[in-house]
């Protein structure tokens, strides 16, 4: 086996670590189950960059199987498989396209689809849809898509600081090419 395989292979062993590390603190953490499945997804950002999309799909599905049985909590689950998961892996492709605009569409249309297919999936498989009140089932899921998607575009942003961040500072400083 050569040696920048069994690199790829030690960093996404230790990515897909500290990936379920921070969706299993989401169930001992109060009110992380939105913010650690986003730090999850965008630890799969350095994969990306450092050993290509390949090696951060693996991670990915690694991550996102061995969190069915290892986290707890629901909404973290869904969250990383649904969205923040592969979206790390999807941005570079989509900022490809022309047009800042049409950029932000794309990512606000495949985020909103994703929530809508966590929201139904709860509903229909899981079961979680009496609230026992009229107004909470009528609201909450216009006010939750309204939050996540103002968290998601506040997301985005410090995530494309935080590439050039780790490309222009980190990269150089630590890893001078051992990756």
């Amino acid at each position: 086996m050569s040696r920048q395989k069994s690199s790829r292979i030690a960093v996404g062993g230790v990515f897909s670590g500290m990936c379920l590390l921070l969706m299993f603190l989401s169930s001992v953490i109060p009110f992380s189950s939105f913010a650690l499945p986003m730090l999850a997804g965008a630890m799969l950002t350095v994969v990306m960059l450092e050993n290509g999309a390949k090696t951060a799909v693996l991670v990915y599905i690694s991550v996102s199987l061995l969190s069915l049985f290892i986290v707890p909590d629901i909404d973290t689950k869904l969250l990383f498989i649904l969205f923040f998961g592969y979206y790390s892996i999807l941005r570079p492709a989509i900022e490809k396209i022309p047009g800042k605009l049409a950029q932000i569409a794309l990512k606000l249309l495949i985020l909103n689809l994703a929530l809508i297919l966590g929201y139904y999936f709860s509903l229909m498989v899981l079961g979680l849809n009496d609230t026992g009140s009229e107004w909470f089932e009528k609201y909450t899921p216009a006010i939750l898509l309204s939050g996540m998607n103002l968290s998601f575009i506040m997301y985005d942003y410090l995530l494309g600081r935080y590439i050039l961040i780790y490309i222009r500072r980190f990269r150089p400083k630590f890893l001078r090419g051992n990756l």
